[in-house]
Order: structure tokens, then sequence, then C-alpha cells
């Protein structure tokens, strides 16, 4: 995994991220990993999402941890509009213990501006993980 060490807009922060190019180049190589969208269901379908992401509104992100508990290993990308809300949610991750959290820099807006692959998400998708 290609990943790259932040600083956040508040100077303090020292979140990992990737980039939309090397993660792209991991999803084709099959590596590893987990995405979680964090963007709310109508941005999610608005836009769509990049595949097999995982959809968990930051809002609800802290009360579904549980569910996240498998994953404890897993690189875990967070992604939401522009990074903003992909940095809350990566500090909340870590706080709670997982290990490689990364942002993905820029957002779903810079993936989207490279004219990277989306798949559509018209009602909510049960969640999956890559292998």
């Amino acid at each position: 995994m290609t990943m790259n060490s932040g600083t956040g807009q508040d100077g303090n922060d020292s979140l990992r991220t990737i980039s939309a190019e090397a993660l792209l180049q991991d999803i084709r190589s099959e590596v590893a990993l987990t995405i979680i969208d964090v963007r709310d269901r109508p941005r999610i379908r608005e836009t769509g999402t990049i595949a097999d992401a995982r959809t968990y509104p930051l809002h609800q992100l802290g009360s579904r941890l549980t569910e996240l508990r498998h994953l404890h290993a897993t690189p875990i990308i967070v992604v939401s509009q522009r990074a903003r809300r992909a940095r809350n949610a990566a500090r909340e991750l870590e706080a709670a213990g997982f290990g490689e959290v990364f942002v993905l820099e820029g957002g779903l807006h810079h993936w989207l501006e490279l004219g990277y692959p989306v798949e559509e998400r018209r009602e909510s998708s049960p969640p999956s993980v890559r292998p």
C-alpha cells in the first residue's frame, strides 16, 4: 500500500493519507483493504462511491464501530467528499484502536476529477469487504 504522512488543515494532524492514484493502483492490484465512505446517503446516491466501499455516515460511525472490529488489522481507507469528514472519521477509528487508517487525499471530489470509476448506489447497499 502506498501512503503518505499528511498534515491537516489545523497543522497538527498526523493522519496518514493515500493518493487517489495509489488507491486505484492498490484496488487494481487487489491489495487487501477496506474503503469506508463517511458521506451522507443522499450525497452517495448523487455521486456514487468507490466500488466495494462500505457506507457509514460520519454521524453513525461511533455507534457502529463494533461492526468493524473484524477489520482491526486491515488497512482502512476513509473517504468523504473533500476529506474533511474523512479526517474526523480517521481520528475516531484510530482512537478506537484501528491501526492502519488512511484518508483519501482530496476525497471523492478529487477521485471524480481524475475520472476514476465509481459505482451507483440508489438504495443503501450492504457493506462489502475486499478480500
